[in-house]
């Protein structure tokens, strides 16, 4: 399988020319030897049907698809010099001592056939084919000296007069350029005078065409171009005003369009575009992004667009003008542009370098800088017929092309008119608001706003002329003046306890049909005068959609606003109640382009506007109808298919197929695109698995698909293409069957059936085993479940009386509590009564506390209940450890149940001291270690000896 070198064509160096107004300007994409993998020189190009290109290169010949490059080897090694295509896409193809053509094979691929053989005879010594026409299937090689006839698998040589500089295709026939001599044309396979003239005793022609009826152009090699009518035989200087750089750069080739363009190609000065009458369109160099002056040959593609090759490698010319929606104009001199001003027909740009200006409506002219402006400019405003440029160091005025500095506050940022005062406006830059006024027809500052200086970027007055000032970075202020114009009276500020307060976003001020608006790139704001807050403009944000986060308005004529947001840019028309959408511009077509934080519009007709850029600027026009449509009539071609197992073993196979069926084995997919329509616009690939998964891809750069283990079954697999302009093209249809794997095979299911009925016979006796051994297994069943039965009443039973047990141990807790309290109480009343309280009564009643705190009847309760819980525990203790007293005993009884010594002590009528001693006393007769914790011990202890030690 042959490799295609893949390209994304805007990652291409991109060049636009920078001056040609409102006409075309020229984009110019740069492929070296790195791109299609070939060598620097070209020396020819054609295009077939399906749209791709072809080149003629030094070692080969060079396809593009729109897409990849791919370099097939010359035939013998040498330069293939000339190329052309016939209707069946037949490539032929000629160079020194070769001719012969290239077709594609079922894999996609082009394979060769030489016609060398045939005619290799007729061959001088140093033969080489520089030019090959089709004319009514008859195949046409020029060389300097012959016309080499091949028709219908034979051949025909014609031996010229003189040596042949140049040949081309006028209406049905082949004129033949000799130099010295004149021009003759092919009949019936042989030379007949065309045009003989003493005009050409001295010249050299290296281009011809057909201008207009009857009418030639010659484009000579040292005399410049003329222009003959062949009706009165006469020679005309054509474009008589060029003729000394004709003469000085060596007209070496040349084409004319469909409409009667006429290009050159030169040895020395690149490439002139002129049109039918010689007027001079454009001059295309390396200086405006060509990659060598030295053209060898050019052509024009289906499109209109210029493919030149050079002995530095392939340029591709696109122009975008007027029919276009938008038009960039790059300048990397200019450097960025944050505001523009279209004014007396000069085109004035306020950058980070200065002020420039340049002709707006002349083809090539450059903008230069104005002298004292340099530094950031923020601003161009044209106010009473004059433009004010805010710039870093103040405000300039520029008036009939006269520049004029009259302000020195730094940092012009935003400046309007003020309401009700006709002669004044006022300013904001860095530090201060500043008025200017006009007195003896002469603009100047006057004064500055007292009470209020802050760094404000946006200003707009309301219909109760109130000012709204946006600071660059931290809200809105709400300014009354004074009648005077040099104070505040009143200051409100709209900061972070606003409603329209984001955090990271810029707050911005702008109006709407007369009414301000706040953007804050969420929503649009505006100003609710009864309750004196801003709050969000619904009618807006309800009609202008996605529009309704734009950081950027401006206003044009008519009632027509342009909108900037993330998204994209849009003109809309909004008068009343009224709003429409005019056009939509993505902003994906000026990808990086937009300068952050600074974005700028400038209106400059109803439906015309000029983009600012960080290295130039567009022109957007809104009433352009079709935009990016030229897609939607082309269609995704398939170029290669593969497959691969998963072992890595690989197979191509045909790609002119819309049905394809691939064995389970090799179920790993990989297809490959092109797309006929190449430009400088950017396009992208999706697909769908119909069958698989149901949604469009994301669109993505890659023309390439890869799915891996594709399941069994029917799938229909979609490509098509889109664009910026989310328009979409033609879409591509490929049917996929993936057979099933070995094991679904009709043989592996008849091994199954027999399988099947083998176990099913199998499985039939040992059925009737199992049967059996299940009654027995179910009676066993019955057994275990009645023993499970047994076991939950005994735990049930467990249960209660462990419950039991513990209500019994609390009961007495709870009472010799009380006995002890009550005691303790006695031993107070003693104390204080002295004698008063006779000791009889008072020892025959502390005996009597004692008798029932350490009473026989509540251990022998709580013993029989402990036995029932826990059977024998008291016995087993006492037998495997025989020293351990009653009181041991109760001690351990009281732990087994998990009491605390807080809970033991009134139960033994001790105190908690006393039941940590005799805990101690226990551990040393169970000899216990020191890192035993007893109650644990006496928990886990069973049937002579303790879990834990298990």
């Amino acid at each position: 399988m042959r490799k295609f070198l893949i390209i994304v064509p805007l990652l291409f160096l991109f060049t636009i020319t920078n001056a040609f107004g409102q006409g075309k300007s020229v984009n110019v994409l740069n492929f070296d030897k790195a791109h299609y993998n070939g060598a620097n020189k070209n020396w020819s190009v054609a295009f077939d049907q399906n749209g791709y290109t072809y080149f003629g290169n030094s070692i080969g010949l060079i396809e593009f698809d729109g897409v990849s490059w791919h370099l097939n080897p010359s035939p013998n090694g040498f330069a293939i010099r000339s190329i052309a295509i016939d209707k069946n896409n037949r490539i032929y193809t000629g160079g020194y001592r070769e001719l012969g053509y290239w077709e594609r094979n079922n894999k996609g691929n082009l394979e060769y056939t030489s016609l060398t053989y045939m005619v290799e005879d007729f061959f001088p010594r140093n033969e080489e084919f520089w030019h090959i026409f089709i004319i009514n299937e008859k195949i046409y090689f020029q060389s300097f000296t012959k016309i080499y006839i091949y028709n219908q698998g034979k051949f025909e040589v014609i031996n010229s007069n003189g040596f042949i500089t140049h040949a081309n295709k006028v209406g049905n026939q082949l004129l033949i350029a000799e130099k010295f001599h004149g021009v003759y044309a092919i009949t019936n396979n042989e030379f007949t005078p065309f045009i003989e003239s003493d005009f050409f005793a001295d010249k050299s022609i290296n281009f011809l065409g057909e201008i207009g009826e009857d009418s030639l152009l010659l484009g000579t090699e040292n005399h410049g171009m003329f222009f003959y009518n062949s009706e009165n035989q006469y020679f005309t200087p054509w474009a008589s005003d060029q003729s000394g750089w004709f003469i000085r750069n060596n007209i070496n080739n040349g084409t004319i369009t469909h409409d009667k363009n006429v290009i050159t190609g030169t040895i020395l000065g690149g490439l002139k575009v002129f049109n039918k009458k010689g007027n001079l369109k454009h001059h295309i160099t390396v200086k405006s992004g060509l990659q060598s002056n030295t053209v060898h040959s050019l052509s024009c593609d289906s499109l209109g667009n210029i493919w030149v090759v050079s002995d530095k490698g392939i340029d591709f010319v696109s122009f975008t003008g007027t029919p276009e929606s938008y038009t960039h104009f790059q300048n990397d001199e200019l450097g960025a542009v944050y505001s523009v001003a279209l004014y007396k027909n000069m085109l004035y740009a306020g950058t980070n370098q200065g002020l420039f200006r340049r002709k707006w409506d002349t083809d090539n002219e450059t903008f230069s800088l104005i002298t004292g402006t340099q530094q950031q400019v923020w601003d161009c405003e044209i106010i009473d017929d004059k433009i004010f440029v805010g710039h870093n160091s103040g405000t300039f005025l520029v008036d009939d092309h006269e520049t004029q500095k009259i302000s020195d506050h730094a940092g012009g940022y935003s400046i309007t008119t003020i309401p009700g005062h006709t002669n004044f406006l006022l300013q904001c830059t860095y530090n201060n608001l500043v008025v200017f006024s006009k007195d003896g027809g002469q603009w100047k500052p006057r004064n500055t706003i007292k009470g209020f200086n802050d760094l404000i970027r946006f200003v707009e007055f309301d219909h109760r002329n109130h000012l709204w000032a946006s600071h660059r970075y931290q809200g809105v202020y709400r300014i009354r003046l004074n009648e005077t114009l040099d104070s505040a009276e009143q200051v409100t500020y709209f900061g972070k306890n606003s409603k329209i307060w984001r955090d990271d976003a810029s707050l911005r001020t702008f109006k709407i049909e007369n009414r301000i608006v706040f953007t804050n790139e969420e929503k649009l704001y505006t100003y609710d005068d009864l309750n004196n807050e801003i709050v969000p403009y619904q009618f807006l944000n309800e009609h202008l959609g996605e529009y309704a986060t734009s950081f950027r308005i401006s206003q044009g004529p008519d009632h027509h606003y342009w909108f900037l947001n993330d998204k994209g840019i849009a003109l809309f028309r909004i008068l009343g109640t009224d709003i429409e959408k005019i056009k939509e511009f993505p902003m994906s077509l000026f990808k990086d382009d937009i300068i952050p934080k600074e974005e700028n519009i400038v209106p400059i007709k109803k439906y015309q506007a000029i983009l600012c850029l960080e290295n130039g600027y567009a022109l957007l026009d809104a009433s352009a109808s079709k935009s990016g449509s030229r897609i939607i009539q082309k269609k995704p071609h398939l170029r290669e298919v593969s497959i691969e197992s998963q072992s890595g073993d690989k197979e191509a196979l045909s790609p002119y197929t819309s049905n394809l069926s691939i064995p389970y084995a090799k179920n790993n997919l990989v297809l490959r695109y092109s797309f006929p329509l190449f430009s400088s616009e950017e396009i992208k690939y999706q697909f769908k698995i119909e069958g698989l998964y149901d949604e469009w891809s994301i669109p993505d750069k890659s023309p390439q698909l890869t799915i891996n283990r594709l399941p069994a079954g029917s799938f229909t697999i979609l490509a098509r293409t889109i664009n910026n302009w989310d328009n979409t093209s033609l879409t591509h249809q490929l049917q996929i069957e993936v057979n099933p794997p070995w094991y679904q095979s009709t043989l592996a299911i008849v091994s199954y059936v027999l399988i099947f009925l083998g176990l099913f016979f199998l499985g039939r006796q040992i059925t009737v085993k199992r049967v059996k051994l299940n009654e027995k297994h179910k009676q066993e069943e019955k057994e275990r479940e009645l023993i499970q039965l047994r076991n939950e009443k005994l735990k049930n039973e467990l249960s209660f009386k462990s419950h039991q047990l513990a209500n019994s141990a609390m009961g007495i807790i709870k009472k010799n509590e009380f006995l002890i309290s009550l005691k303790d109480k006695l031993k107070k009343q003693k104390q204080q009564l002295g004698t008063r309280f006779p000791d009889k009564y008072y020892n025959e009643l502390i005996k009597k506390i004692d008798t029932n705190i350490s009473g026989d009847d509540d251990w022998k309760l709580f013993e029989h209940n402990f036995n029932q819980a826990h059977e024998t525990f008291l016995q087993n203790m006492k037998s495997e450890y025989p020293e351990l007293t009653p009181s041991d005993l109760r001690l351990c009884a009281f732990l087994r149940i998990n009491l605390t010594s807080k809970e033991i002590a009134p139960l033994l009528g001790i105190s908690v001291r006393g039941v940590e001693n005799h805990r101690y006393r226990v551990r040393k007769k169970l000899n216990l270690s020191a890192d035993t914790d007893l109650t644990e011990f006496i928990l886990e202890w069973q049937n002579g000896k303790s879990q834990g030690n298990n």
